[in-house]
């Protein structure tokens, strides 16, 4: 019976030891948990605002001013009409569509083939059409052309101008009327490039930074993976068609961002107009900003509030136009592509400034949670005195969302482990909350440990001592062992067992043997 006992304790031994969970270690709570919680110059190329005489080799700006004067920046010439006085009564797109509501939500709709628009303070998106779909970028290409520049290069190095970098710069294509053998810097190429958009000076400035045109062409496309681009892929330097050369609203916007961080870049493109020194094949001369939103203050589309930043145009892409506002500590970032001719303006500038202003009127950052604020809390485990960690924000979290819209009408998201493990040190990122508006992500941020938890001497012992018997390779090996024992005293039963039949054999026969005698 004793030996039945035995066997029986040793089989739940076994049950336990190769099946155990392991245990929550936590002392009891002790302490109470925590409260609940830019850049503009005096410097200016117009670009033309109706279409282009139809050419396939029609590039995406007009030439610049030929004259050399510049008595005013509105004077400047293209080959397009451009009006700098206001017209009495203007139908601008501006005019012919209100932005429409959906509840608490404004809405715009932009005349173009895909727009986008971000503001600068928190990254929300909040207007977008079809802005990952493929468009051809024109010379907005020369945004990552410039970028790349100036990452590369220096502002004074002396170029000369070579055959080759006037290749494609055909009839009717923009140039900054560089010269075959004309010596001029960096930072003057730079101009030429992205105020009267030179096609001569793209090709110049990616021959001096990439060795050749191929391999500029190949930075390009390496540049656009880095900073996340989804849709774009480059084929030259200066935007000019090409049907294996293309990008999105989204991806200009990004590299756009990337640029303007570098200050030389943020003059340049929110210059009106320079005068270039005199060279050894030009004298001194004045060139003019394509942008018509920074042009002239005489002019009706020009927006106070505009800070550059690159135009383009080809019968292929349409009118285009990268742009940057900001007003009242607030800065948008803007891409409209493949917009309209327009009857006094092209349809990139009536409708980007439409973005721009709708944007400034409808939409105000509130604070989502202030800094230290709790934001949720978490279990712990292997804690002393304690079984949770409260999160916080560690800066104040703001959110861009429309006027009448309050913080209790966001969406809060967090993400979390179910779990964490002491020790766990104030600061340490444990998670993530993310604020949304009605469905468009708002904000998202980092959630930090308010205070330090420490560990538990002893509870950390009881855990190690859990997972090491939750080690398979352990689990295999005493299971094996107690099963060995198992055997072991099932056969010592046994043996006892016949043992005891043994004795009993020898004890009966001599008792049979005494009773004959």
């Amino acid at each position: 019976m004793k030996c039945k006992k035995q066997l029986a304790a040793l089989l739940l031994s076994i049950t336990l030891l190769t099946g155990m969970a392991v245990p929550s270690f936590a002392e009891p709570e002790t302490t109470d948990p925590a409260p609940a919680a830019t850049q503009t110059t005096d410097d200016t190329s117009t670009d033309n605002t109706q279409p282009a005489a139809d050419s396939d080799t029609a590039a995406d700006e007009p030439e610049p001013a030929a004259n050399t004067d510049a008595a005013e920046p509105e004077d400047a010439q293209s080959d397009t009409p451009d009006n700098t006085q206001p017209a009495a009564d203007s139908d601008t797109a501006a005019d012919e569509a209100e932005p429409e509501t959906d509840g608490k939500s404004p809405k715009i709709s932009i005349d173009a083939g895909a727009s986008i628009l971000v503001n600068a303070e928190t990254g929300e998106i909040i207007h977008a059409e079809n802005e990952k779909e493929k468009k051809f970028p024109a010379s907005t290409t020369k945004i990552m052309t410039a970028l790349l520049v100036l990452e590369k290069c220096n502002l004074s190095d002396v170029v000369t101008m070579q055959d080759e970098d006037f290749t494609d710069v055909k009839n009717g294509a923009s140039n900054a009327g560089l010269k075959v053998g004309e010596k001029i810097t960096v930072e003057n190429l730079l101009y030429c490039l992205l105020l009267p958009s030179g096609n001569e000076a793209a090709n110049a400035l990616a021959r001096v930074t990439g060795g050749s045109l191929d391999e500029f062409v190949q930075m390009m496309n390496d540049r656009a993976k880095e900073l996340g681009c989804v849709n774009t892929h480059f084929a030259n330097p200066n935007g000019l068609h090409d049907d294996n050369h293309y990008s999105c609203a989204y991806d200009l916007c990004l590299i756009a961002q990337q640029a303007m961080q570098n200050s030389t870049f943020a003059t340049i493109v929110n210059t009106a107009q320079k005068k270039l020194p005199a060279t050894n094949m030009n004298a001194e001369r004045i060139i003019y900003t394509t942008n018509q939103l920074i042009l002239s203050s005489y002019s009706s589309i020009y927006y106070d509030n505009c800070y550059g930043i690159k135009t383009g145009h080809t019968s292929q892409a349409g009118y285009c136009l990268v742009s940057y506002a900001k007003q009242s500590g607030y800065t948008y970032y803007s891409v409209v592509l493949g917009a309209k001719a327009g009857s006094e303006y092209a349809g990139s500038f009536t409708e980007t400034k439409r973005l721009f202003e709708w944007a400034f009127d409808n939409f105000r950052l509130k604070t989502a949670t202030e800094a230290g604020s709790a934001v949720t809390e978490c279990p712990v485990r292997l804690g002393r005195g304690t079984d949770h960690v409260t999160l916080v924000t560690a800066e104040d979290v703001s959110v861009l969302i429309p006027n009448d819209a309050e913080v209790s009408d966001l969406e809060v998201n967090i993400s979390t482990q179910d779990s964490y493990d002491a020790p766990i040190a104030q600061g340490d990122k444990l998670g993530t909350v993310t604020y949304s508006y009605q469905g468009m992500e708002c904000a998202t941020a980092d959630l930090v440990a308010l205070s330090e938890v420490q560990r538990s001497t002893i509870l950390y012992a009881l855990d190690c001592i859990a997972r090491f018997f939750q080690l398979t390779a352990v689990r295999i090996i005493t299971g094996i062992l107690i099963a060995a024992f198992v055997l072991y005293l099932v056969l010592s039963f046994i043996a006892g067992r016949n043992r005891r039949k043994n004795r009993r054999k020898k004890r009966n026969a001599r008792n049979r043997g005494n009773r004959k005698r």
